[in-house]
Order: C-alpha cells, then sequence, then structure tokens
C-alpha cells in the first residue's frame, strides 16, 4: 500500500478487522491538538521559572531550583486530585474538558502574568522568596487541571489505531512547533532589545507574548473537541461488563491501573526516561551553555532550530504512516536505536571540535553544515519516536477498558502528569545542583561567559548522554510491551463484543 492510500487509511471514517473505530476529521485533529501549545507556552515559561526566581526575586541559585524541585514535587500529587475530579464530574452540555480546561488555564495565565511581571523586581528577602513560592504553587496547580484535563482530548477524540499517529504526529507538531516559532520570535524581536540578557525586563514584555498566544490555543483546542465534548462520549463499560453506565471512579483505581496493567508500566517507564533525559537537556540555562557560550551565538542557533525542526516535522508525519503500518512498539525500539546511533555520533563530533573549535558552528561552512545534518537526523528520529510514544498512550487506555472494563483517560493521563512532572522537577534540581558544581552558585548562565572544559563536558553531558541513557531504557521496556499492532486489533474487538452483549 503506498503513502497516498495509508494516508487516506488514516483520515478516513472505516470499519476494518470487524471492529467500528471513532473517527475525526483532519481540521478537528489540528485544532483539538492546540492544546499541546497551551502546554509549551506554559512548559517553556517554567523553564524560565529559575530565572527570575534569581533576577526578579534575588533568590539564590542553588535555592531557587530546591524549591522548584520541592513544589514540582508537591504539585505532582495533585495529579491524583485532577484526574479524579475529571472521572467523577459529570458531562453537561458545555462538556467537560472545555469547563476544566478554561479554570486551569485562568490559574495559570494569572500566576504567570504576576511571577514574570506584575510582582517582579518589587519584593526581595524573605517576602520575595515566600511570594516567590505561593505564585508558584497557583501556577501549578492551574497547570495540573489544564494539563490532565486536555491529556485526555486524543483518546477522546478516536480509538482508531490508523489515526492515532495521525493524531500523534500534530500533538508532535505542537510541541515542536511552539517552542521553535515562540524561541525565534523572541530572539530576535525581544532578547535583542535587552542585550540578549534573559534580565526582568526581558520577562516582563515576552510574559504578554506566551499568555496571549496560550489564549489563541485555547479557543483553536475547544473548537476542534466540540463535538466530542459531550455526555455520550464518556458513557462506558461497566466494570463487571453488565450495562452501560459511567462508573465512579476511586483512588483506588489509579493504583489498580499502575499494579495490574503492565503495558502501562512499560509506558510510564519509557515515559520517565525519555522525560527525565529531555527535561535536563530541554533546560534554558542547558541552552544557554550550547548556544550562548560554546557556539556564541543565539541568533545562529535559532536558525539552525528552526530549520532542523522543520524538517523534524515532515519527518514525523512519513513517521505516522509507517506506525500505523507497523504499530508503536516496533517503532518505538526501532527509533530509540537510531536516535542512540546519531546521538553518539554528534558527540563525537563536538569532541572533535573541542571547547574551543564549538564556536566555529556558526561561522566556519563545514563545521555549520555537519552540525546541521546531525542535528536534522536527531530532530527527525526523536520526533517520529514522539509521535509512537504519543500514539502509545491511547492503546494503553484502550487496554485498561478491556481489563477492567473501565474507560479512565484521565486516570492515565494523571499517572503520566505526575511522573512527567516529578521528573521535571527532580531534573530542575540536579541541573542547579550540576551547574553549582561548575561555579555557577549565585548567578545563571548567560552569553559571553568564558568558556571552560566544565562548561564544555557539562553541556555535553546533559544536552547529549542522558537522552541517550533515556532511549536505552526504551528499549529494554519494549521488550516486555505487549501490545503490538495485532494484539491491539483483538482488544478492540473485545471491547466492541462486550458493548454489544450489554
Amino acid at each position: 500500500m503506498g503513502f497516498t492510500e495509508n494516508l487516506k487509511k488514516m483520515t478516513n471514517a472505516s470499519e476494518r478487522d470487524g471492529v467500528q473505530y471513532r473517527t475525526v476529521t483532519i481540521p478537528e485533529m489540528v485544532c483539538s491538538m492546540a492544546q499541546n501549545g497551551i502546554m509549551m507556552c506554559f512548559y517553556m515559561l517554567s523553564m524560565y521559572a529559575s530565572y527570575i526566581g534569581n533576577a526578579g526575586y534575588a533568590i539564590p541559585v542553588v535555592t531557587v531550583s530546591m524549591i522548584l524541585s520541592v513544589v514540582g514535587i508537591f504539585d505532582g500529587v495533585t495529579d491524583a486530585i485532577a484526574a479524579a475530579i475529571f472521572e467523577l464530574m459529570p458531562a453537561t452540555k458545555h462538556g467537560k474538558i472545555r469547563i476544566l480546561m478554561s479554570i486551569g488555564w485562568g490559574m495559570e495565565a494569572i500566576a504567570c502574568l504576576l511571577l514574570f511581571s506584575w510582582t517582579s523586581d518589587r519584593f526581595s528577602g524573605m517576602v520575595g522568596m515566600v511570594l516567590f513560592i505561593i505564585i508558584y504553587v497557583i501556577y501549578t496547580l492551574g497547570y495540573t487541571l489544564c494539563n490532565v484535563t486536555s491529556g485526555t482530548i486524543a483518546s477522546v477524540l478516536t480509538n482508531d489505531p490508523t489515526q492515532r499517529p495521525m493524531m500523534a504526529f500534530f500533538d508532535t507538531a505542537w510541541s515542536f512547533g511552539t517552542p521553535t516559532i515562540m524561541n525565534l520570535f523572541l530572539t530576535f524581536s525581544v532578547l535583542p532589545k535587552h542585550n540578549n540578557q534573559y534580565d526582568v525586563g526581558f520577562f516582563k514584555e515576552a510574559i504578554y507574548i506566551y499568555v496571549g498566544t496560550s489564549l489563541v490555543f485555547l479557543l483553536l483546542t475547544f473548537y476542534g473537541i466540540r463535538r466530542a465534548d459531550v455526555k455520550e462520549t464518556f458513557t462506558v463499560l461497566s466494570s463487571d461488563g453488565q450495562g452501560k453506565g459511567e462508573d465512579k471512579v476511586k483512588f483506588k483505581d489509579m493504583w489498580s491501573v499502575l499494579k495490574n496493567n503492565r503495558p502501562v508500566q512499560m509506558y510510564m517507564l519509557t515515559l520517565a526516561s525519555d522525560k527525565f533525559a529531555q527535561s535536563c537537556a530541554s533546560q534554558s540555562v542547558i541552552n544557554v551553555m550550547l548556544a550562548g557560550i560554546l557556539i556564541g551565538s543565539y541568533q545562529a542557533t535559532t536558525l539552525i532550530g528552526t530549520f532542523t525542526q522543520t524538517v523534524g516535522l515532515i519527518a514525523a508525519f512519513a513517521g505516522g504512516v509507517l506506525i500505523a503500518k507497523i504499530g508503536v512498539k516496533k517503532a518505538t525500539k526501532m527509533w530509540s536505536w537510531i536516535c542512540i546511533a546519531f546521538s553518539a555520533v554528534l558527540i563525537l563530533f563536538c569532541c572533535i571540535l573541542g571547547k574551543d573549535g564549538m564556536s566555529q558552528i556558526s561561522v566556519a561552512f563545514i563545521p555549520t553544515t555537519i552540525y546541521i545534518v546531525l542535528q536534522i537526523a536527531i530532530t527527525a528520529s526523536k520526533n517520529i519516536l514522539s509521535v509512537a510514544t504519543s500514539a502509545m498512550r491511547g492503546d494503553v487506555i484502550d487496554y485498561e477498558l478491556e481489563r477492567s472494563g473501565k474507560y479512565l483517560p484521565a486516570i492515565v493521563n494523571g499517572i503520566y502528569s505526575f511522573i512527567s512532572k516529578l521528573i521535571k522537577s527532580l531534573s530542575t534540581a540536579l541541573v542547579g545542583i550540576m551547574l553549582g558544581l561548575i561555579g555557577y552558585k549565585q548567578v545563571m548562565p548567560q552569553q559571553g561567559d568564558p568558556v571552560t572544559t566544565s562548561i564544555f563536558v557539562m553541556t555535553m553531558v546533559i544536552c547529549f548522554g542522558f537522552p541517550i541513557l533515556g532511549w536505552l531504557c526504551n528499549v529494554i521496556a519494549m521488550r516486555f510491551y505487549i501490545l503490538d499492532k495485532e494484539r491491539m486489533v483483538q482488544v478492540h474487538k473485545n471491547i466492541n463484543a462486550r458493548k454489544n452483549e450489554q
């Protein structure tokens, strides 16, 4: 079957293998996945929390890193509460996804405006620290509610295994496209006004761009889910298989999913390893060390990043078609190995250049070309892998419906969100500690800082070495993941059969 036929299969309603799948249109796919654009806007802001804590509230670097980690761990606990709220809340004529997302977005938007603009650079000492903590707690609570709720959208819209990779592609496109475009705009339009420094003035200007953009994405999301966010969508199998109804969800259901659902366990292991590696590598301070200190040009690296992300998204689209054909299990294992190989080559290339030779990337043709080619290869591979792991979440939700009779998209996404935030918090603390080890204890790295061996080694380890360890964990997890393409067809057959019996 050719590319065009595969694409039609992924975007048209059909009955296959004795299963009538729930399908979605392309415009709904694109708009509904704007929810990931919302998440990325606020996620990028959270990456700057250590900067604003240090510059805007006079909190030492290591201290602010520890505060963010502790609040992040606390925030992870609230994921269970947010998931239960979603599952227990009855759907109204206005849905429940849209209602809960509106509340969550409002909380995080107001908190970020307070944190980065309205109270920034006005308080210091103990008052500044307490105020920073209170506002950041409000932000994380809003982020939790919005994120757990929006994470159910993909599984609610479609259960078609040929459409899920396409949904995951658009999810990936928003995930990578949003920060790429935002960074491009801010790097060339806002950052130069502040001497390429992430100072208080930069954040006071940038915050309105982030929040305004997230509001547009929120409205797009509401348009995309308007048909699915209705009461009928949430009517599921009862736990005993007798009759249809909206079973009450208890907190013990989360433990049951973790304890008894092996695919969920392997999915979470894949998530945890990937998230830890990527969270460390994507810290804004690491980008400063790589782009601003070693390479020495935000503008050049931003252009390179924009180009590689564009090519990477094209690859992710083609990868979605491939994943629909071979299944997420095989795709995850294969592309994890490919990511490992390309990253190892990039580390070798950087080591050949050395700490003083990294600056050639932005000015010399051959080093710049090699760097761009390797970044394209890594970005494309990571995007395809992201499509596969995103589609995996829908599969484990459907497997839980087959296993227990309960449709628990928010519970599974709550577990996902908890692990994601826990890992993010730990990575923030780790990066803060590692920066302290190389001398950054009171201030954050900035463009123009002297290039040292310790900065070079630390950047290589965090930016490229940690992701390799994460991808190796993916390979191990897939050895115990049972939901290959054939097993998922059987899962949907079993679900349909139980529904027909009721």
